[in-house]
């Protein structure tokens, strides 16, 4: 038997009736500790990745 039972589960963000294997757009928002600049920067409303970006730009 579970410890915690059910006691600490929260609801799913997910969309009902949503098939999440389907082949989609998604968007990704990935904030690194302390909301540190590690993936590049912006300006004038514009990203432009370093290094730490352009891999994970590669990988995604």
């Amino acid at each position: 038997m579970p410890l915690f039972k059910i006691r600490y589960q929260t609801e799913s963000n997910r969309l009902k009736n949503w098939d999440y294997s389907s082949e989609a757009i998604y968007f990704i928002t990935l904030v690194a500790q302390n909301r540190e600049c590690i993936f590049g920067t912006i300006a004038d409303d514009k990203m432009t990745l370093n290094d730490n970006g352009k891999i994970i730009e590669t990988e995604l």
